[in-house]
């Protein structure tokens, strides 16, 4: 049997997400996505964080290696852009920086006046009740509102996802994240492909899902590539395609995804043994597959046991990097029997 080769997909351990705190807590104000229709017809133009100054930048990095306190003491002196990024912080934790929902929270409502993703921050703590007090859907509801006022363009679908969570204004929070994701936002876009894979708030639709996910995927890799990846390898939604699937995983495990390891183990898995995928029972192997083939597919079965967390995952890895080792012992029997 002379299989197919493994896509030229170069295998690597995923760098840290974080490579410096100014960049990650950005980051992570973006990604906090969340305005009726009545907000967005007034909000103002969008707005972009402006670059930390000097002393910010310094005690950003220095945060980015455990030591929030020069950011703290910016944050407590008043500085309404040291409180956005110390919010963040302390809200989502960072390495050997514990989480301290409360204290983030505090943080963005001083800056809220001033700052839109401070507005959109406090937003999300009222809406979680992550101020130590029970959640304030109402409160979380004007604060999304400002935020928009403010041309915070993000907290338009925080809040239409606010919405999707009751029944009485699912429509309402569709709509305003479809709005957002047309107007160019990558996570509306992702949030309104998820709606639509799932089924779980509008009708499910893979190929209306496909296009919202084609669009994220573009901008954020991280969140949206790996479900692409999954409607391309199956061919819901639209036609199918392992090659690009493969392509897209790759993009999503250079961004961080820890998940999509087995995905990508489990393709070329399949490639070198005619569409099995790991589990008991037989396997055809007749030799002549490149060992440098099976020794990818083991690379990435490694990948997969080492930092995927799912017991489910770690298990198949194991299985298959047993499979993949008689397929390697078979390779050499088969090689030397050809050159006598």
């Amino acid at each position: 049997m002379t299989a197919p080769r493994a896509p030229a997909i170069a295998f690597r351990i995923a760098r840290a997400p974080f490579a410096a705190c100014s960049l990650f807590l950005l980051a992570g104000l973006i990604l906090l996505t969340g305005g009726p229709p009545a907000f967005a017809q007034t909000a103002a133009k969008a707005w972009t964080p402006p670059p930390p100054d000097a002393d910010l930048k310094a005690a950003l990095d220095k945060a980015a290696t455990g030591s929030p306190e020069a950011l703290a003491a910016l944050a407590d002196g008043g500085r309404a852009d040291a409180q956005a990024y110390a919010g963040l912080l302390f809200v989502v934790g960072r390495g050997k920086i514990p989480a301290d929902p409360p204290r983030g929270c505090a943080y963005a409502a001083k800056a809220a006046d001033q700052r839109p993703d401070a507005m959109h921050l406090r937003a999300r703590c009222l809406q979680y009740g992550l101020t130590g007090s029970a959640p304030d859907l109402k409160g979380a509801e004007a604060a999304y509102g400002r935020a928009i006022q403010m041309g915070y363009a993000k907290s338009k679908c925080g809040l239409g996802q606010m919405l999707m969570a009751d029944t009485a204004t699912v429509g309402r929070g569709v709509a305003l994240c479809k709005e957002a994701a047309r107007a160019g936002d990558g996570d509306a876009q992702l949030v309104v492909g998820s709606a639509y894979l799932t089924g779980a708030v509008v009708a499910r639709d893979p190929a209306e899902a496909r296009k919202w996910y084609e669009m994220a995927a573009k901008q954020n890799p991280l969140m949206a590539a790996r479900k692409l990846g999954q409607l391309y390898a199956s061919g819901e939604g639209g036609k199918q395609d392992t090659k690009k699937a493969l392509e897209l995983w790759g993009q999503a495990e250079q961004a961080g995804d820890q998940a999509v390891c087995i995905l990508v183990a489990d393709q070329l898995f399949s490639d070198i043994t005619g569409g099995r995928k790991p589990g008991p029972g037989a396997y055809a192997f007749k030799g002549g597959i490149p060992m440098a083939d099976i020794e990818v597919v083991e690379l990435w079965y490694q990948a997969a046991l080492e930092r995927d967390p799912r017991s489910e995952v770690k298990t198949r890895a194991e299985y298959a990097l047993k499979v993949l080792q008689s397929f390697k012992t078979a390779n050499v029997s088969v090689t030397k029997k050809k050159t006598k």
